[in-house]
């Protein structure tokens, strides 16, 4: 069910090349956010009568809790000349012809029928878009100034679908931090479209040349309270598929300290279900010391459940480091409603993890097999 609605143009509040924020009246008098993606209509104006899908601001949703532009109503619509020749949001009333690395005329698609290889790169995996910035930050962070490392994002098509929903890429790539980001299956807008996630990764690899990679979905995840109802399962898929690509998967735990759901309270069901159930290659999966006992007897447990031999690896981090680096980071960072303050734990676990992967990413840089660099941080801890 889509509850549509009518609505008129106030004002633009942002202005990007791949997205508008506007201000709208409803049909009910009230002033409320909008968001329009222009390749599809052109671009608004005020003034404007505007279709609105409002179905998430009825159901009360968090991510995706805004109105959403789907057509106008007074005027033939301007939408930008077709790009490519492949169709994402398939067999809908949006679906849009785009050029993705993959096909041919791309300049790309050589670099893909030659390359079927990471080539042992660590490939930091994220169930969250949350921990996008927190990653590149803390990357940032390590770099020396004379080594800045090339950080491409690989957005799937979990959450979010259009890339330039996220404020993050927008800030990251607007400070250079972000190299680039590659948009897979029906996800778009991102500098390179991929097909899916494989060609994503290696288009990643390269034709961005990335020295590291962050791999996750858009903003908002699908989740159900049952084992493997949520959209977050394909982070244990993605370990799949950067293994059988020929790079070292490393994945984010999701472990947070505060959460009304007891589920994801502590070490997280979703992060049990991807590293015991879905995940069926190895990963190095890094956790941020020291933790509180009953957190450490869920690892224990999540271990003995595992079938993979997966690598563990405790990364001794404070709180304080963390505050560190994301100071340097030019807007206030939130996840699930909660900055660092209300939930330390949870941003210790993703700077761990970004921390192991930069490890990773130096030694195998300096021509260390991704066998021996692993073997060499489980020996001596970060």
């Amino acid at each position: 069910m889509i509850i549509w609605r009518q609505g008129t143009v106030l004002r633009v509040v942002e202005e990007e090349t791949k997205v508008q924020w506007l201000e709208v009246r409803g049909e009910e008098g009230k002033e409320e956010t909008a968001v329009h993606y222009p390749f599809l209509f052109g671009r608004c104006k005020p003034g404007d009568r505007v279709w609105l899908n409002t179905t998430a601001v009825r159901l009360g949703l968090g991510t995706g809790g805004v109105h959403f532009v789907a057509g106008l109503v007074d005027r033939p619509p301007k939408p930008e000349p077709v790009q490519g020749h492949m169709m994402k949001l398939r067999y809908t009333p949006w679906q849009v012809a785009l050029a993705t690395g993959e096909e041919p005329g791309s300049r790309h698609s050589n670099i893909l029928k030659e390359r079927r290889s990471l080539e042992g790169a660590p490939v930091l995996i994220g169930e969250l878009h949350s921990m996008l910035p927190v990653v590149v930050t803390t990357w940032r962070g390590l770099a020396s100034s004379d080594k800045l490392p090339r950080i491409v994002y690989v957005m799937t098509d979990g959450g979010a679908l259009p890339a330039p929903f996220s404020r993050h890429i927008q800030t990251l790539k607007g400070i250079g931090w972000l190299t680039g980001t590659v948009t897979c299956g029906h996800a778009f807008g991102g500098d390179l479209e991929a097909v899916n996630l494989y060609s994503g990764l290696l288009l990643a690899r390269h034709a961005l040349k990335a020295d590291l990679i962050f791999v996750s979905m858009g903003p908002g995840i699908v989740g159900t309270g049952t084992p493997f109802g949520f959209s977050g399962v394909e982070q244990g898929q993605a370990v799949n598929g950067v293994h059988s690509l020929q790079g070292l998967p490393v994945v984010i735990p999701r472990i947070q300290s505060v959460d009304p759901r007891r589920r994801h309270l502590g070490l997280s069901h979703h992060t049990v279900t991807n590293l015991a159930s879905v995940a069926l290659a190895p990963a190095v999966v890094p956790f941020p010391q020291p933790l509180p006992e009953e957190i450490l007897g869920e690892i224990k447990t999540l271990r003995e459940r595992c079938g993979v031999r997966h690598h563990w690896l405790d990364v001794p981090i404070t709180v304080g480091e963390v505050e560190d680096r994301l100071l340097d980071y030019p807007k206030k960072i939130r996840s699930m409603g909660r900055g660092i303050q209300e939930d330390p734990l949870f941003y210790r676990t993703i700077s761990a993890s970004a921390i192991v992967a930069f490890q990773l990413w130096k030694l195998i840089d300096s021509g260390w097999t991704a066998a021996d660099a692993t073997a060499h941080l489980m020996s001596l801890g970060v």
